[in-house]
């Protein structure tokens, strides 16, 4: 029996040194073929153009092609989560990571852990949120808003890119502060919800000042407020809502994740090619036209702030009461 058990151990340590240089062959000549990137956000939107841009700029240090599939659903978080639980840790799935990531568990009981499931890969930039109308409402001003909600019960109609979304919690945060009540209209992106604003369908809409901006341009949309905790410069006169007295200061991080496991130098040379997209001339351009902001951090450092964030996003959606009950 010993010879057997021995016979046995020498065969496991045979393909151990055999699997080994292979798997080291696999890691170094990665990528070999196509990388697949889930967006939880539909088409249109500052999100997918945001990730298409990356993507496009990533896939040429990468040597190869990056293809956006848009999943969007559960607060944005049905792409991330279907990646962990059913994708293999080798690189050729990953996914877009945004602040309802580190949120929804608080609002929904799901079967996946915010931290432990992914890889975080790289933080890559940052959101405005603004709160718009339609250029024909009468309603000019945040207090405007605020008065209309109060004299007009359950009225006030707030369209955003979906329930559980940053745009839906800033929306019930700003609320709850104000003392009034709003119905939420949850679209399954951005681009319907601005349509339902422009269509009148809708009052008002809390979204990143990338889809919002071109509206404003064209005459067609009006900011009351941003998020911001300092006045943004491509909304001149526009007011923060921490300046108007509510204490909502939410600049919202986005990045990049993997399923658990992910090897190493896998994870390093993903980090290093959208690393370098997003220092590209090109895309801090886009930043500019989107009224995005630059934020990075490599893999230790972005799980270290997703921890952190995880932690602190409890009292967002306790502010706008959607805190999911035991």
């Amino acid at each position: 029996m010993s010879r057997y058990l021995n016979a046995m151990r020498s065969g496991l340590l045979a393909i151990g040194i055999i699997a080994m240089p292979q798997l080291a062959v696999a890691q170094d000549s990665y990528p070999a073929r196509p990388i697949k990137l889930l967006v939880g956000f539909a088409a249109g939107g500052a999100t997918d153009t945001t990730f298409r841009k990356l993507g496009e700029l990533a896939a040429k240090d990468l040597g190869q092609p990056i293809i956006i599939e848009n999943r969007p659903g559960a607060g944005a978080t049905l792409a991330p989560s279907t990646m962990a639980k059913t994708e293999a840790p080798d690189g050729y799935t990953i996914a877009a990571a945004t602040a309802g990531l580190l949120r929804y568990p608080y609002m929904q009981k799901v079967d996946w852990d915010p931290i432990k499931d992914f890889t975080w890969i790289a933080g890559l930039g940052g959101y405005t949120f603004v709160l718009a109308v339609n250029a024909d409402s009468p309603i000019k001003t945040t207090a405007d808003l605020v008065a209309y909600a109060k004299k007009n019960p359950d009225s006030l109609t707030v369209a955003t890119a979906g329930a559980g979304t940053t745009m839906h919690l800033l929306a019930e945060a700003l609320a709850g502060m104000a003392d009034v009540k709003i119905t939420h209209v949850g679209y399954k992106g951005s681009s319907e919800a601005v349509t339902a604003i422009l269509g009148g369908h809708t009052m008002a809409t809390v979204d990143a000042i990338g889809t919002i901006l071109p509206y404003v341009e064209s005459g067609k949309m009006r900011v009351l407020l941003s998020f911001d905790p300092q006045p943004v410069a491509s909304l001149p006169g526009v007011p923060t809502a921490k300046s108007l007295g509510y204490d909502l200061v939410y600049p919202a991080p986005y990045g990049l994740v993997g399923p658990k496991g992910m090897p190493p130098a896998v994870v390093d040379r993903l980090y290093k090619a959208f690393k370098a997209a997003a220092d590209s001339d090109e895309y801090k351009k886009l930043l500019v036209t989107l009224g995005q902001t630059q934020w990075q951090k490599p893999p230790g450092e972005y799980q270290q702030w997703a921890s952190e964030f995880y932690v602190s996003e409890r009292s967002l959606v306790e502010r706008a009461k959607l805190l999911r009950q035991p």
